[in-house]
């Protein structure tokens, strides 16, 4: 398929997914090998609850066709919870948000080629995939303390879920990508020595010399001439 392999995803993985996350998925595969700055687990995590969160909202909307429907609203409530924390909370990590943008410019460009080659994959509910209050919300809560698994625990089914998700993105790259980057020893800066006297004096003589001499064009600029 002309578009997985544009976006570097082997089809075989995305299909114990829900139909209508392959394109996603398969989007965030791409975004999280070639982010720059580079995406850490953090902000992966934060991505995939955000989808997890739409799903429980159709799960939450459709009660009679899922028998967890009530552990779903307990998570899906957090969530909401966790969204309007972040709502009060105006402080911007500048360089998540550039982040989250690149994965959301990934989507868009994913969604057009997706059309372009005659929808291959089913196109997303895109007012349930992403919220970027909840998003940079989730990613606050994750840095912190919580675990995806501990905001899950209340609903199986959809840990579950996140599970498979995040398995199957984490396949995309490689095992090291999530380690933290090494940080190079900072050179020894060595002292410059202190001029001493006679380089003071030869460095002032040149000086004066180099402004006499553009002195003179100077003058000739400013002076009018003589009748």
């Amino acid at each position: 398929m002309l578009l997985l392999e544009t976006l570097n995803v082997k089809h075989r993985i995305l299909q114990p997914l829900p139909s209508s996350l392959q394109l996603p998925i398969a989007v965030t595969c791409y975004w999280l090998q070639n982010s720059e700055p580079k995406a850490n687990l953090h902000h992966l995590q934060a991505l995939l609850l955000g989808m997890i969160c739409g799903q429980l909202h159709e799960i939450i909307s459709n009660p009679g066709k899922c028998d967890f429907a009530l552990n779903a609203k307990m998570v899906y409530d957090q969530f909401l919870k966790i969204k309007q924390q972040k709502l009060w909370d105006r402080r911007l990590d500048l360089e998540t948000a550039h982040i989250f943008c690149q994965w959301q410019c990934c989507l868009q460009m994913g969604l057009y080629l997706n059309q372009l080659l005659s929808t291959p994959l089913p196109e997303p509910d895109l007012t349930r995939l992403y919220s970027g209050t909840l998003a940079h919300g989730l990613y606050h809560e994750l840095r912190s303390a919580a675990s995806a698994e501990n905001l899950l625990s209340t609903c199986p089914e959809t840990s579950h879920l996140y599970n498979r998700l995040f398995l199957v993105v984490k396949s995309s790259v490689p095992a090291e990508h999530f380690l933290p980057s090494r940080k190079s020893k900072p050179r020894k800066t060595k002292r410059k020595k202190r001029a001493t006297k006679g380089e003071k004096r030869m460095g002032a003589t040149l000086a004066t010399r180099a402004s006499n001499r553009f002195a003179m064009l100077t003058l000739s600029d400013l002076e009018e001439p003589s009748l």
